[in-house]
């Protein structure tokens, strides 16, 4: 989802949020592969730049009340990380027949990390979707694939998996600083969005830079058009203007040394590809001109050892498996 990736001085004060620097390499094997979720298909020619919106919004979305129901719960451990008024620490939490022990033990991220650029003003990227997912630890909240455009965005536009649901859903960086719209993973988002190969094309670009306006939309196969999921203004709160397309997640670790993140993951293929960057309107693939991986933790990080990671193109194709 979206976040908040430390820098150095975070990680050393927030000990328990395992961060840091590296990228992983490890291919991802066939005996995954055979199990993973539909590779995204290559988004089609001209799509990013595509000024074909339908002026529809995405279909099946939810309203706003059900979208703060289904997701607020999972603000306060981004906006603690902020330091965003009375929103509060991190919370203890017990587990019945068990000790007490912190809600979020391990934060880690692998991807692509956005530079931050004049004149940034969107991002774009085809991202996979897994209804095979099911999140059983009520402390793990798995964003993957997450994007945030460089430029100081108001949307983040997130793949969400929780204990409670699947979705793809819009993070309002300038007004709420929560979920602020949502889609669940369905058969009809499939359908629609997909085009039956398992991923998604979405993107997020500012539409008037005197407001700072910025839209997350999704690319609809049936009338080859945008449909809009999120549009808003103002300032961004995060502080931020460089921006990421990365596998992101929070977890707590068993006591066999095995985050619970990597049972729910396992076996599934994550991917972000055709990851493009826009610039003054123009777009260009993701590459060292304009991203890196400046956000990226240690494979160790996940916690997971049977999980593998793979950047197969600089910078504009990743892969994670489990």
């Amino acid at each position: 989802m979206r976040t908040l990736k430390s820098t150095t001085a975070v990680f050393a004060a927030t000990a328990a949020l395992v961060l840091g620097c590296g990228l992983g390499t490890a291919a991802a094997s066939p005996s995954h592969a055979a199990h993973s979720a539909a590779t995204p298909r290559p988004a089609a020619v001209g799509v990013c730049a595509s000024t074909a919106a339908s002026g529809a919004a995405v279909r099946g979305a939810l309203p706003p009340a059900q979208v703060h129901r289904d997701l607020s719960a999972l603000t306060a451990q981004h906006r603690a990380r902020y330091g965003i008024a009375d929103k509060g620490p991190l919370r203890a939490a017990a587990r019945a027949g068990s000790t007490a022990r912190p809600q979020i033990s391990i934060h880690p991220a692998q991807g692509t990390s956005f530079k931050t650029m004049s004149g940034a003003d969107g991002s774009c990227a085809t991202q996979s979707v897994s209804t095979a997912l099911t999140v059983r630890d009520g402390y793990t909240t798995i964003y993957t694939p997450t994007m945030y455009p460089p430029g100081g965005s108001c949307v983040e536009l997130v793949t969400v998996y929780t204990n409670t649901g699947r979705s793809v859903s819009a993070w309002d960086w300038c007004q709420s600083v929560n979920f602020a719209a949502s889609v669940p993973i369905n058969s009809s988002f499939l359908s629609a969005y997909t085009n039956g190969t398992g991923a998604y094309t979405g993107r997020v670009i500012r539409t008037s830079a005197a407001s700072n306006t910025w839209s997350a939309a999704l690319w609809n196969y049936t009338t080859g058009r945008w449909d809009t999921l999120f549009t808003q203004s103002g300032v961004n709160q995060s502080g931020r203007t460089d921006g990421w397309d990365i596998e992101e997640l929070y977890s707590t670790v068993a006591s066999s040394g095995r985050a619970y993140s990597c049972d729910d993951m396992a076996g599934i293929t994550f991917e972000s590809s055709n990851i493009s960057v826009r610039r003054n309107g123009a777009w260009s693939a993701a590459s060292t001109a304009n991203a890196d991986t400046h956000y990226d933790a240690p494979n160790s990080a996940f916690y997971c050892p049977s999980r593998s990671y793979q950047m197969v193109s600089a910078y504009d194709h990743w892969k994670a498996v489990g």
